[in-house]
């Protein structure tokens, strides 16, 4: 009985073992930007923004090469896919309408809408 449980977990690591490869040799290719947005599933402008608004942080998940290009880290890039942390554009007030002065104290009293 138990020689047969030795045998099934000896096989479900040898598969975790060649998972595990496989996993190293796929996300290995995850240093530039076109296959950073095809893993994420975001388009090249999209991971642009990630990096101009630091949701991509430098030495976390890029850094610039010795050809001074972006190059993404793999892992750091597939811990962002599990939990991504995308900041959202602030909220901009617009009921309050700004004028120039001279349409102000035209428009004073009157009720702009």
């Amino acid at each position: 009985m138990f020689d047969n449980l030795e045998n099934t977990l000896k096989l479900i690591l040898e598969k975790l073992e060649y998972n595990e490869e496989l996993l190293q040799l796929s996300i290995s290719t995850l240093t530039t930007k076109k296959e950073v947005a095809r893993f994420l599933n975001k388009s090249d402008r999209t991971i642009d923004n990630y990096v101009k608004n630091k949701t991509l942080k430098k030495d976390i998940h890029y850094f610039y090469n010795e050809k001074n290009r972006v190059e993404f880290i793999p892992f750091a890039i597939l811990k962002f896919k599990k939990a991504p942390q995308v900041i959202s554009a602030p909220i901009i007030d617009i009921t309050k309408k700004i004028y120039h002065s001279s349409v102000n104290s035209i428009t004073q009293g009157l009720k702009v809408g």
